[in-house]
């Protein structure tokens, strides 16, 4: 590995270890298995905590009070505070990149049906609904428990 490289995995392995402290759960990066063609079915699912909406916020910059504030949150719609619809959808992304190959995400479309709270599980399903060479065409839909909570498709180019 170059310097840069290892600088990287340096500081991976200390974010690790912050997130896991805080509460954060990792999972191991492993690829899913199977030969991609149209029908490919695939899961993946993640409890999202306090650290993950507080780190999501500080990197994306959305420090939106109804994610952080307890006492407005209640006094919107969603009744409490809720998850960032883009931190439950980027879950869509971490579930294609297990996908057999090399994965480049090239085009998202997500509707989001209801609200994800801090503490679900979120379950991402996935089909492969279209194929031209590469490229490939996946309907996904996220859920906490039985309830639809986004849903969408996303394309990716895979080598």
């Amino acid at each position: 590995m170059g310097g840069g490289e290892v600088k990287m995995m340096s500081l991976l392995e200390e974010m690790k270890g912050i997130y896991s402290k805080k509460g954060g759960k990792v999972k191991p990066f492993e690829k899913f298995e199977g030969e991609l063609k149209e029908g490919y079915r695939f899961e993946y699912e993640k409890k999202l905590c306090e650290i993950d909406v507080a780190m999501f916020g500080l990197i994306s910059g959305d420090l939106n009070p109804v994610h952080f504030d307890e006492d407005f949150a209640s006094k919107t719609r969603f009744g409490g505070r809720v998850v960032h619809g883009m931190l439950t959808t980027s879950l869509v992304s971490a579930a294609v990149a297990r996908l057999p190959g090399t994965v480049v995400l090239l085009e998202q479309s997500f509707r989001y049906t209801s609200p994800v709270r801090i503490g679900d599980v979120v379950r991402v399903e996935g089909v492969v609904s279209g194929v031209e060479k590469n490229r490939y065409t996946i309907d996904v839909k996220c859920y906490t428990g039985d309830k639809v909570v986004a849903e969408g498709v996303v394309k990716v180019l895979i080598w």
